[in-house]
């Protein structure tokens, strides 16, 4: 409802009379008016809640609904994540049913804001029937999977003399669904992520690492 509408309701609860004047200058008018204003402010304000019912519109209940959903959890703990990526992963946790099949891992995907990743399952391991030009996979490949990630990855850099030994040679920010989904992942098996296509940020940490001839010679 409108201020007006409100200051309607009101007017209309009075008693009808010369000394309950409805005209917009008269006191009793601006007293009904500053009345109206108040139950208009609770109004906006329920609807301002009610809104907040839905973790992905949520902003001041944002906070009540991780403490809620146990977040942030081990995935979240040293990422800087935005409100967006905060009501996405809370509406994935709240949704949620758990499964192991190749549409649960695709629809986990979709929920943290990546849809139109590809899920590979075919590492078999070689056999004598296969032809001279099909990749070999040994018998541990059999429970291998990969993610391809249809962007490139974040804050792409080589590693340098001041990260751990023990650090991967390329760092980059991973998405969000790569936690979620090595936690849910069956225990057998080992899921690889790759991020396609390469990005200028990749080329550009690889040049800084290894030295140019090298990078040509393998055709980056």
């Amino acid at each position: 409802m409108s201020l007006e509408a409100w200051l309607a309701s009101l007017q209309a609860t009075l008693p009808p009379g010369r000394a309950l004047p409805r005209a917009p200058g008269a006191r009793l008018t601006k007293l009904l008016t500053a009345l109206a204003a108040q139950f208009k402010a609770a109004q906006d304000r329920l609807e301002a809640v009610l809104v907040q019912w839905d973790p992905r519109a949520a902003t001041t209940l944002l906070t009540d609904w991780e403490q809620l959903l146990g977040l942030p959890d081990e995935c979240q703990a040293d990422l800087t994540l935005t409100v967006g990526d905060r009501q996405r992963i809370a509406f994935a946790r709240l949704t949620e049913q758990g499964g192991q099949s190749v549409a649960y891992f695709k629809a986990l995907l979709a929920a943290y804001g990546e849809p139109d990743a590809v899920i590979d399952h075919k590492f078999r391991p070689a056999t004598c029937n296969d032809t001279c030009n099909d990749e070999l996979f040994s018998e541990a490949d059999r429970f291998v999977w990969r993610v391809r990630i249809q962007h490139p990855p974040e804050n792409v850099r080589a590693m340098t003399c001041n990260d751990n030994c023990n650090d991967a040679l390329q760092l980059y920010q991973p998405a969000l669904a790569e936690c979620p989904l090595q936690e849910r992942k069956p225990a057998h098996t080992v899921l690889v992520f790759a991020y396609q296509p390469a990005s200028d940020a990749l080329l550009d940490a690889l040049h800084t690492f290894v030295h140019e001839d090298m990078v040509d010679a393998l055709g980056w």
